[in-house]
């Protein structure tokens, strides 16, 4: 804590130091850098960021070479000297400042201009968080690195965590609709639904991660309760493990990881373009995307999505219908930057398939065809959600910058689904439906200051923040008076229940409070070859109910809790790094309900907690990620011998996670991994479940995403996808299993230029090409593997 104060008191008398050497500078201005070394492919395009310079390479000539990287105050010249020295490259200067790399010696003039190329004359310092992306790695699935909570953005290698950032051109080549089509190949998460839900729920390292609990721009509160479309999305950031300390509490937890959307900027070269979109039986649709950038030096820009997909899908009696409308809007001025986006979506549902409940002391019944959709064709789901989010950001001076969010939703859900039991190993079904309507208003603010000083070969980089996020709830639900039957693998379809009367909305049923304040350094020395990361969160948590019937209160609470965490990179050589954290996940502790001997009282938040140790891998064309780790979650369950609500018991996830990414080969680029875990029970009731393995999660789930680039047809790209998931059990006495499963996807993507220079991309790909039939295991119940299914569409650049 001293050393954090420290850092903090000397951030600020840094602003007296600062302006006077401003006040000096000669005519050549200084900038802020700090570009680590690496491939020379990799570090140019940081370079570019911190000197606001565009910068073209020849990536042919400069592949093998590598940069010591730069650190300090430095003019462009300097620091590019520096950053050249030794390379075998030189440069020069031509019309608009551009910045030329080449090799020494013969070279070829196909130059390649790296990206991104950030606007001239308005420079981003390194700690800015917006305008400040990451390059992509090479291949362009992922990128460099991505957002690490309150830090900002910083390199994969120099992040004492498991991280994955996919990027635009993923996204698009995997033609993704959803956050769980972009996470295809990640093999830390599976999603809890294989078929249409309207749920982007999912499980990373073993623990539930709702959309709820997602953040966009780093804010919670701003996406979708169930879902968040990828129209307007250009990034998706993968971070796995606790991240309380880093952003803050999740609504609702985030224990194993969470998810951070990085939403489109208009590109400085503009775009436009438009896209068909198909997928089987007769789901067709569009997506307008267009961009522009205005202003002297491109300060000011806009970039707007349309999309629409909507008809029959693979399922028997199923639709699916989707509208997702986007705005983004940023400015960047010589020492400010401003964005904020606005976005709005509906999807509507018919046939859905939610998930299924296995009656106790029954066997896991094979799974029935993938086409047989065993729901009633009356469900439905229909979510309407708007949303949006402000940042502000204000250097006040080179190594000081002040930020400002706010962000926000407002969504409205209506549903009528009925859950079925399996009574029976011959598959018949019971369920009782249930109409709800629900509505959820987030209102979300971060604000703080992050800043940067060096002394000597010691660097800090620190941050103060305080959050707020205030969630207003409304839900009522009514059963219909009678239950309806069916069997999974015959399906029978019954008469819509009569629920006429039931009210139009829903009054407020609770209201919660997330507050905290937190303080963090990252100390580099030696080069950024030991880099240690420590902070402090205070957070605090308020709930209010009340009953949806009465209005009457019920109980609620207020309670508080600090989360620590210390992390250490130690990088002896540019291409490895190895890595350590301790950081914890807090969750809303549990009440005890009506009936109990306790009941009202509530508990402390529950706090999960991570050890996490690994190596990093950078060869500037491979990249990959080692980790052990083990997370250690809190857990209550009612004891009947005292009929009270106990706060006992613990699940332990211990895992190996291996993560993959980039171009070994030219043209050849795998992403994927494997992960290995042992989730196991400990400190159950009575001690009966001890040692038992955690209910829905399997011991090894594996992921392997190649696409290849044929030598024989230029702009064919071939490709292909395994996925593999083990044993898991419903039940925590391991009595009900669910078999391991394995699908195959495949795709093809074909890009030419039309007479007048611009491209056209032809997009396929199967799904589950076995059309194979399998389960899904979920904590207590079941959910069905996608069916097999075609998706194509077409994009044309104007």
């Amino acid at each position: 804590m001293v050393l954090l104060t420290g850092t903090a008191l000397t951030l600020v008398a840094g602003p007296v130091w600062a302006q006077a050497h401003r006040e000096t500078a000669q005519a050549a201005p200084r900038h802020a850098f700090n570009v680590p070394a690496g491939p020379l492919a990799s570090v140019l395009p940081l370079f570019g960021q911190q000197s606001g310079r565009q910068v073209t390479a020849n990536t042919d000539t400069i592949r093998g070479l590598s940069s010591p990287g730069v650190q300090g105050n430095l003019t462009v010249e300097e620091a590019l000297q520096r950053l050249l020295a030794g390379t075998g490259a030189t440069y020069s200067v031509g019309a608009g400042a551009v910045i030329s790399v080449q090799r020494i010696g013969p070279t070829t003039s196909n130059a390649m201009q790296l990206d991104p190329v950030q606007v001239q004359g308005n420079t981003v310092p390194p700690q800015a968080e917006i305008g400040n992306l990451l390059p992509a790695y090479a291949g362009g699935d992922v990128a460099r690195g991505g957002r690490v909570g309150v830090l900002g953005n910083r390199d994969y290698m120099d992040t004492p965590f498991s991280t994955t950032t996919y990027t635009e051109k993923f996204i698009k080549d995997v033609q993704a609709r959803s956050v769980i089509d972009v996470l295809v190949d990640d093999p830390s998460v599976r999603a809890v639904y294989g078929q249409s839900a309207d749920d982007d729920r999912m499980y990373i390292r073993g623990f539930s991660l709702g959309s709820q609990d997602m953040a966009f721009n780093g804010l919670y509160g701003v996406s979708g309760l169930l879902s968040m479309p990828m129209a307007g999305i250009e990034r998706v950031e993968v971070f796995r493990g606790p991240s309380a300390m880093l952003s803050g509490m999740a609504p609702r937890g985030a224990v194993g990881g969470t998810i951070n959307f990085v939403p489109k900027r208009a590109p400085d070269d503009g775009i436009s373009q438009a896209t068909a979109l198909y997928a089987s039986n007769a789901n067709f649709g569009g997506h307008i995307d267009v961009g522009r950038r205005f202003g002297p030096d491109k300060e000011l820009g806009i970039r707007g999505n349309a999309y629409y997909t909507g008809g029959p899908t693979v399922s028997n009696y199923q639709a699916d219908q989707l509208i997702n409308l986007t705005l983004g809007v940023d400015y960047r001025s010589p020492q400010s930057r401003l964005d904020f986006d606005l976005g709005y979506f509906q999807r509507t549902l018919s046939g859905g398939q939610p998930g299924v409940l296995l009656r106790a002391g029954l066997a896991v019944p094979p799974a029935p065809n993938t086409t047989a959709n065993f729901y009633q064709p009356w469900e439905f789901q229909t979510t309407s959600v708007g949303y949006g989010d402000l940042r502000l950001e204000y250097d006040f001076v080179d190594n000081l910058t002040g930020f400002i969010k706010a962000g926000g939703n407002n969504q409205n859900v209506a549903a009528l689904w009925a859950y079925p039991t399996i009574q029976s190993n011959s598959g018949d079904t019971a369920a009782t439906p249930n109409k709800i309507v629900s509505w959820y208003q987030n209102a979300s603010f971060e604000a703080g200051a992050r800043g940067r000083l060096q002394t000597g070969e010691v660097k800090h980089e620190a941050v103060v923040s305080g959050s707020y996020l205030v969630n207003w709830t409304g839900t009522l639900a009514r059963n219909a008076p009678s239950a309806v039957t069916s069997n999974i693998y015959a399906p029978i379809v019954q008469p819509a229940p009569n629920l006429t009367g039931f009210a139009q909305g829903a009054p407020m049923t609770s209201q919660t409070v997330l507050g905290g304040i937190g303080l963090i350094d990252s100390i580099s020395a030696f080069g950024d070859k030991l880099q240690l990361i420590a902070g402090v969160r205070l957070q605090q948590i308020q709930v209010s109910n009340w009953n949806a019937l009465t209005g009457l209160p019920t109980p609620g609470y207020t309670q508080s809790a600090v989360t620590p965490t210390v992390s250490l990179v130690v990088r002896p050589w540019k291409h490895l790094s190895f890595y350590g954290n301790y950081i914890q996940a807090l969750e809303q502790g549990p009440t005890a309900a009506a009936g109990l001997a306790n009941a009202g009282t509530t508990f402390a938040p529950f706090t999960s907690t991570q050890f996490e140790a690994g190596a990093k891998l950078d060869l500037g064309d491979f990249g990959a990620t080692l980790s052990f780790f083990q997370i250690t979650k809190p857990s209550s369950y009612v004891n009947a011998a005292t009929n009270s609500l106990v706060v006992q018991g613990q699940q332990v996830n211990s895992g190996i996670e291996f993560t993959m990414f980039g171009e070994p080969i030219k043209g050849f680029r795998p992403v994927g991994g494997f992960l290995a875990m042992s989730p196991v029970l400990t400190s159950t009731l009575n001690g009966t479940n001890n040692g038992h393995y955690a209910p829905g999660v399997p011991q090894f789930q594996a992921n392997l995403g190649l696409d290849w680039d044929t030598p024989w047809v230029k702009g064919m790209t071939v490709g292909g996808r395994l996925i593999y998931t083990g044993q898991a059990f419903l039940d925590p006495a391991n009595l009900q299993s669910v078999p391991a499963w394995t699908r195959v996807d495949l795709s093809a993507k074909y890009v030419f230029e039309r007479t007048d220079g611009k491209p056209i991309a032809i997009r396929g790909q199967v799904t589950n090409v076995g059309n194979n039939n399998y389960w899904m295991a979920v904590p207590g119940y079941l959910t069905q593997g996608a069916p097999r299914t075609f998706m194509l569409s077409l994009t044309a650049d104007f």
